[in-house]
C-alpha cells in the first residue's frame, strides 16, 4: 500500500506580521512541530491524517498528501511535493513523498 511521507523542513517567523496582528506576548514559531519531524498517513486506505499531526496544518495539505499516498500527482511530478500550513505568522514547510508500505491492513 501506498502511503505519503511528511518531514518538517522549515519552520518560519514573519515577527513584523505578528507585532502587527497578534496581541499574544512571546508568540514565535510553531511548537507543535520541529525541523525533521517525519510523520506517515494513515487509515486502511493510507492517505488519512497522521497521529499527533496539526490538525489545521493537515487542512492545508491533505489534498497533495492524498493525492500522492493514493498514486496520484501533484503539479504533474508523482513522488515528491512542497507545501506549506496556511498560517501566515509562523508558517511550517513540508516535504511530502510517497512511500511504499507492506504492513497489511485491516478494513
Amino acid at each position: 500500500m501506498r502511503r505519503c511521507k511528511i518531514t518538517v523542513l522549515k519552520r518560519e517567523f514573519n515577527d513584523d506580521l505578528a507585532k502587527q496582528y497578534i496581541k499574544i506576548p512571546n508568540f514565535g514559531l510553531c511548537h507543535l512541530m520541529k525541523e525533521g519531524d517525519t510523520f506517515i498517513t494513515s487509515g486502511p486506505f493510507g492517505c488519512g491524517m497522521p497521529e499527533n499531526f496539526c490538525d489545521m496544518a493537515w487542512h492545508a495539505i491533505e489534498l497533495q498528501a492524498t493525492s500522492l499516498a493514493t498514486v496520484g500527482k501533484v503539479f504533474g511530478v508523482d513522488d515528491v511535493h512542497i507545501a506549506c500550513c496556511n498560517d501566515g505568522v509562523r508558517p511550517v514547510i513540508f516535504k511530502l513523498e510517497a512511500i511504499e508500505d507492506d504492513s497489511e491492513q485491516i478494513f
